[in-house]
């Protein structure tokens, strides 16, 4: 049987990725606050503020919601640049599809944390499941935020909120101003034969997966039973990791032509609070999942 499900946040980076796979099985009511004529054509985008609460339970009893992917924030980059209003849009994006899901119709709630949540304390070499979390940015205080208020509600049977903290993700989708964009605007530097300025370090360690990679985890992670899930806040994932200078050799080993400047900015900063690697064993075992996508077949496919 078909379930009808809502996506809050669909015109951004993994919206359209999970459309497309959502819609494969199911009925899917995408939504953004931007809505370009191209989008409403493609996927029948229709305008929803998740910051007003009454909008969003109306969008649940109109088309019968069963499950919300809530996609609605300001990724990491920009969101240094605006902290109150990007603390405020992701925590109460978040906190509004909650509200608004108590007593409806809906029985999940999919929301993406981020490994921003990460810091120093947290043994960036290799981050485990479970650490101590305190991040220097104010996206990752957001995440931080809402795993917290996932775990309550988890653990005392209100609402079943399924969670997975991402660490850069690649396709070939315009970028939406994270911290990790870099591996791809590197890809559209080659297109349009211009040297690309590198916001951080030839150096800089960071785990990465596709995007198929993370949809489908998503996915899965929202298809098990409760009773299989072991974690009540955030699960950990990761494909591979690599650096600036690793990827643009990558692409050049291709046949490609791509010629960096690397001038690390604030984004320097942001990157060094993050994990070099992850350890996300827990959520391969409670899904049986693995990546399909290793860092060569990665580039290979969004090229």
């Amino acid at each position: 049987m078909k379930k009808n499900i809502l996506i809050t946040g669909a015109s951004g980076q993994l919206g359209q990725f999970f459309i497309e796979k959502l819609a494969e099985n199911n009925n899917v009511i995408s939504t953004d606050i931007n809505v370009s004529r191209e989008l409403v054509k493609k996927y029948d985008l229709k305008f929803l503020d998740a910051l007003n609460e009454t909008k969003v339970r109306k969008f649940i009893d109109k088309y019968h919601i069963d499950e919300i992917y809530n996609f609605a924030s300001i990724l990491s980059a920009k969101a240094e640049k605006y902290p109150l209003k990007s603390f405020q849009l992701n925590t109460n994006c978040f906190l509004n599809i909650v509200k608004a899901s108590i007593s409806s119709s809906v029985k999940k709630i999919f929301w993406p944390s981020s490994i921003a949540v990460f810091s120093k304390e947290s043994n960036l070499g290799y981050v485990k499941q479970d650490v101590i979390k305190n991040p220097i940015t104010i996206y990752g205080a957001s995440k931080l935020s809402c795993e917290k208020v996932i775990n309550y509600f988890n653990i005392n049977g209100l609402l079943d909120i399924r969670s997975i903290r991402f660490p850069g993700i690649v396709s070939s989708s315009t970028p939406g101003g994270g911290t990790t964009d870099f591996i791809v605007e590197m890809i559209n530097n080659i297109k349009s034969k211009k040297k690309y300025i590198c916001p951080l370090s030839p150096n800089t360690i960071l785990p990465m997966m596709h995007v198929n990679d993370a949809v489908d985890a998503s996915v899965k992670l929202m298809s098990v039973p409760r009773k299989n899930i072991k974690i009540n806040d955030s699960y950990n994932i990761s494909s591979f990791e690599t650096t600036p200078n690793e990827w643009k050799n990558l692409i050049c080993e291709m046949g490609h032509k791509l010629e960096v400047d690397f001038q690390p900015d604030f984004r320097q900063k942001i990157a060094d609070s993050w994990p070099r690697k992850i350890d996300d064993e827990q959520i391969r075992k409670d899904l049986n999942w693995k990546p399909k996508f290793n860092k060569i077949k990665t580039l290979k496919s969004v090229i």
